[in-house]
């Protein structure tokens, strides 16, 4: 751990979310002098409250210890793909939340609120009727492809991911800017057939017949340099170059295609409900929470 690049890190991330160095000590509880202390790298946040500094500010709390802002450098906007489909659509429901309010979640939760969808009458009817123009949870829905080229953040095919750190996983791939990088897991049932090996660098190799346990999540990053790949996202193993931004053990990851799979969901939210009374992907605590609104 670096303190000076911990404390540039927190300084920034102070400043972009408009806290005054004493509102930031008032809300974490200690002294304007402890706060100016991290500030200039002569102390680090004791780990007792370094994960509620990391909420406060908006960060993952491993890439706040690294210092590792990179990803606030770049502008990112996103790109929901909705498929048509005969059994579900984006209004269906899983446990009482409809499946496109998990897709803009995950935008929500990688800091991004520029969201452009790519999706048929049906599903945008529904979006522009039950969401509106997204404005009350502080983001901008616009639909079709990106008319801009920007660095862009793609979801497509209903992804259900849930696990610890999700937002690391999402900042450490927004902060690669030599490659387009694809959130893999280590096991996949149910999800994408892509199998992918990587190297000590984390560039994607083909891991036909290899027996790697590796598998590509319908969640990629592209650079502006790379935007004009984007339309061959579906198609992952063709992207270059291509880098693996693995997720963790204890990581969940499938896409949700069919009733079976809308119906495994509902019963694994509502086990998280009953028994550790967890509300996940409720996009109102998000933009709180990520500050995209106040209040």
């Amino acid at each position: 751990m670096d303190p000076v690049k911990v404390g540039s890190a927190i300084k920034t991330l102070r400043n972009q979310n408009g806290y005054t160095q004493h509102q930031l000590a008032d809300l974490m509880g200690v002294t304007d002098q402890a706060v100016s202390k991290w500030e200039r790298g002569l102390s680090v946040p004791d780990v007792s409250i370094v994960t509620k500094l990391s909420v406060l500010l908006n960060v993952d709390v491993d890439n706040l210890l690294e210092g590792n802002i990179t990803y606030l450098e770049k502008t990112w906007q996103g790109l929901l793909i909705l498929k048509e489909n005969n059994v579900i659509f984006c209004g269906s429901e899983a446990y009482g939340k409809p499946l496109v309010y998990f897709c803009l979640s995950y935008f929500m939760l990688a800091g991004i609120g520029k969201i452009y969808i790519d999706c048929s009458e049906l599903d945008r009817r529904w979006i522009e009727e039950h969401i509106g123009d997204g404005s009350r949870y502080g983001i901008e829905l616009i639909y079709g492809r990106p008319d801009v080229q920007g660095n862009t953040m793609v979801v497509y095919n209903y992804p259900f991911v849930y696990g610890p750190n999700l937002t690391k996983y999402f900042q450490r791939a927004m902060s690669r800017s030599f490659g387009i990088s694809v959130l893999t897991v280590a096991k996949n049932i149910g999800g994408s057939e892509i199998k992918v090996s990587y190297d000590n660098y984390k560039m994607v190799q083909d891991a036909e017949d290899k027996g790697v346990d590796q598998f590509c999540a319908p969640i990629v990053f592209f650079p502006k340099k790379f935007f004009d790949q984007v339309g061959n996202v579906e198609d992952t193993a063709i992207l270059e170059p291509l880098y693996a931004e693995p997720m963790g053990n204890g990581m969940v990851e499938y896409s949700i295609a069919d009733e079976d799979s809308l119906w495994d969901t509902s019963s694994f939210l509502r086990y998280l409900k009953k028994r550790m009374g967890k509300d996940i992907y409720d996009l109102k605590e998000i933009a709180r929470n990520r500050n995209f609104i106040s209040g």
